[in-house]
């Protein structure tokens, strides 16, 4: 017949036992450094050496092995409720490591900073679909898309028509002789090439460097939408007519250059192409009176 009491006195011993292996994982776990001595215990029939804290070894060893054979008397009351606050000493002890190994969070990136991220993976996304894409006859002789260049985080772009050989060749745009013309254009309006974003209407090399067609420039169309839609300049230079037609800024009957128009709620300013002007070089100086135009549309928004 059991004694009374055997019955607290089990729990607090299974209690204990509990505690004594938590500890030892979280000691051997590296989160926690309350353990120094190891002792043996009996677990699963064999002998495994484990470890128990050194406050509970000074404490009630008791609880944490099975009593001696013979033993009948219940401890009193006192040692009772002394070994449960142990008990309950212990288990405070443990969820204090438990808390100080878990990891520290992570403060989360700046939403600004996310964004940016965000917007660059969504731009490499979009190239690498323009680089299999197959909407229109364009992609049947061309060597590489073409997609961008320059800065996404630009206040300026520059829209041109098409790629051109060079390009077709490197995969990046205004490279050949009126992309040096372009570059230097923008040195003299205070910018660098790299601060820019340069795109063109379609990716692909229309043959022999012909004007792009209307379905085309229609099937090319998601394409430099989003590319717009991401980096979001505030003013656009469309270069050509063909651009400043797929920009929607060209009026029937009316002249197109120098002319204001909007895209999407964008400033834009139409422009001659820089092939243009390599054919057509007295017309650099009313180029350069729209880029002055555009410099002083920039300050403004600024």
């Amino acid at each position: 017949m059991s004694e009374p009491g055997d019955d607290v006195l089990e729990a607090l011993r299974a209690l204990g036992a509990e505690v004594a292996e938590l500890l030892r994982f979280e000691h051997e776990s590296g989160g926690i450094g309350l353990l120094e001595h190891p002792i043996h215990a009996e677990r699963d029939g064999a002998s495994e050496r484990t470890a128990r804290p050194e406050r509970v070894r000074r404490g009630s060893p008791e609880l944490l092995a099975p009593a001696p054979e013979g033993t009948a008397a219940a401890p009193a009351r006192g040692n009772r409720s002394s070994a449960l606050h142990e008990v309950e000493s212990l288990l405070e002890a443990s969820r204090r490591a438990r808390a100080r190994a878990s990891p520290a969070p992570i403060d989360p990136a700046p939403a600004d900073v996310s964004r940016e991220g965000e917007r660059r993976v969504a731009l490499a996304t979009l190239a690498a679909e323009a680089a299999a894409c197959t909407a229109c006859r364009l992609h049947e002789s061309r060597t590489k898309s073409v997609f961008s260049r320059g800065s996404p985080d630009a206040e300026l772009a520059f829209i041109g028509e098409g790629p051109g050989q060079n390009e077709d060749l490197r995969g990046e745009p205004f490279v050949g002789a009126a992309g040096q013309l372009l570059d230097r254009m923008i040195e003299a309006m205070g910018l660098t090439r790299d601060a820019v974003y340069i795109a063109n209407a379609v990716k692909c090399r229309p043959p022999n460097n012909r004007t792009p067609q209307p379905d085309e420039v229609r099937a090319c169309a998601p394409f430099l939408d989003a590319q717009l839609d991401l980096v979001r300049p505030r003013v656009i230079v469309a270069l050509g007519k063909t651009a400043a037609e797929r920009l929607g800024c060209v009026v029937e009957g009316q002249g197109w250059r120098g002319r204001w128009n909007e895209y999407r709620g964008i400033p834009v300013m139409p422009t001659y192409h820089p092939a243009f002007l390599l054919r057509s070089p007295e017309m650099k100086r009313p180029v350069w009176e729209d880029l002055q135009a555009v410099l002083a549309r920039l300050r403004a928004a600024r």
